[in-house]
């Protein structure tokens, strides 16, 4: 009866044709083997056909599915009348984090062994999404130090009542025990302050390790973002196909800046495109450093260039466009044709320092358009030379960077808004935000690959 209400070319048809592709063995679900003694579990496979159905509908709540479960005609088609408690349902996310990302690379494998993944451009971006935890658990040294002396000071309060129902032992109206206040209860409320006191000295600890300013009580993987109003939250990076608009790979970071994700996120298409790739990015992924090394991988990169401005006088001094850098003496040559040598190297900006004789320039003509200083300085990047060559593929092709902007940013759009619903994750830590983001990715990539190609087509290569 239930299959009749559901139609031939039903998105949910897919899903269960998708899940029953699936080796579940392989990918590492909990319970995918069958025990012998005791009640069977549920089938790891209905309950990732109904996770898979919950993101496509942006249902994620365990609750919700729950419900949905007694009432959707598609999800008691789906899972056979089947219907699991909320707790069984979050557990099976929580239990299954790393075999829910490697369901995610199954599909994108099966796109490319069905080729609807044929180019080798891709376009990387990275968006932030809110955690769990709130702006109010966001702390740092002094709001710290302040919890560790509140927690002191109701540590000693405690002890001082302790004390005194040790110098009224004898009353007899009171015995140990007995009625609120009683020596166990304080002694309980005691060994849950003292366990306060040591999260807290843990979060001190921890903050200190990392070097960061504040920490995310509860959720200490999180970050504070700036896009985000400063609320909690993690970075996810994509590497889109520009040529199908499927994400081929994802990550979830930590670290608010992208400064630090091109390289990472380049190796990691090129392997599931198991060739080297070229990738496409806006300027906050422009690194130097690893531009490099994707060139000397044989990765060619597109990168918008994010060199600072003139800042010599206002811009109204000479640029260091202005200066000739001389390879083989390595030493730039200024407009009037003095030369700067090398002066120092700071690891830390990447960038080594150039700088004339003060006499040099104190007889230039043409010091008052160059410096108002002594002597003139000028930085050269260390991976200058990378990040001129960058500069150049991208100048020879400007078209590049609105190719980027047509790839990334609609699954960014579907994922927030169509299947994470409100744009904020429901699972803590890094592991549960890696879990959301695999099955978003994974419904974003099937409902893209169902509208290219319609139900029959897919369920044919599904069974096939």
């Amino acid at each position: 009866m239930l299959d009749e209400l559901v139609g031939q070319d039903a998105l949910v048809r897919v899903v269960d044709a998708w899940v029953q592709a699936l080796d579940l063995k392989v990918l590492g679900f909990a319970k995918a083997h069958a025990q012998r003694l005791g009640r069977p579990p549920y089938d790891p496979g209905d309950l990732l056909r109904l996770y898979i159905w919950g993101y496509l509908s942006a249902i994620r709540s365990s609750r919700a599915l729950e419900r949905e479960c007694h009432r959707n005609v598609e999800c008691m088609w789906l899972l056979g009348r089947l219907a699991p408690d909320h707790k069984t349902i979050a557990e099976f996310r929580r239990q299954n984090t790393a075999a829910l990302v490697a369901s995610c690379a199954a599909f994108v494998q099966f796109a490319r062994a069905s080729r609807l993944i044929q180019g080798t451009t891709v376009a990387i971006d990275g968006t932030k999404v809110q955690a769990v935890a709130s702006r109010k658990a966001v702390v740092g040294q002094r709001e710290l130090a302040a919890q560790a002396q509140r927690n002191a000071q109701e540590i000693a309060a405690y002890l001082r009542l302790l004390d005194s129902h040790d110098s009224q032992e004898g009353d007899e109206s009171d015995g140990p025990g007995d009625g609120p206040g009683s020596p166990d209860e304080v002694r309980a409320a005691l060994e849950r302050l003292k366990a306060q006191g040591r999260a807290i000295a843990n979060q001190a600890q921890q903050l200190l390790r990392s070097g960061a300013s504040t920490i995310v009580s509860g959720e200490p993987e999180a970050r504070p973002m700036r896009s985000l109003n400063s609320q909690p939250g993690y970075n996810l990076q994509t590497a889109v196909e520009t040529q199908s608009h499927l994400i081929v790979t994802h990550e979830v970071v930590c670290e608010v800046s992208d400064q630090r994700q091109l390289q990472p996120m380049a190796e990691a298409a090129s392997r599931v495109l198991q060739q080297p790739c070229t990738v496409v990015a806006d300027a906050g992924y422009a690194n130097g450093e690893q531009l490099a090394a994707l060139d000397a991988k044989g990765t060619t990169s597109y990168v918008a260039v994010n060199r600072s401005v003139n800042n010599q006088g206002d811009g109204s001094l000479y640029a260091r466009s202005a200066f000739t850098y001389e390879a083989a003496s390595d030493s730039f040559t200024c407009p009037a044709g003095k030369t700067l040598k090398r002066k120092q190297l700071s690891r830390k900006a990447k960038v080594v320092i150039y700088a004339a004789q003060p006499s040099d320039c104190a007889d230039c003509a043409r010091k008052p358009e160059c410096t108002t200083a002594k002597q003139r300085f000028v930085t050269r990047h260390l991976y200058e030379k990378a990040l001129q060559a960058n500069a150049s593929r991208l100048a020879a092709k400007p078209w590049m960077m609105a190719l980027r902007r047509q790839t990334v940013e609609h699954p960014f759009a579907s994922i927030k808004y169509l299947i994470l619903g409100n744009a904020r994750l429901l699972m803590r830590h890094t592991s549960g935000a890696r879990a959301e983001f695999s099955l978003a990715v994974m419904a974003y990539n099937l409902k893209r690959v169902f509208n290219m190609k319609g139900a029959p087509w897919m369920l044919r290569a599904l069974q096939g």
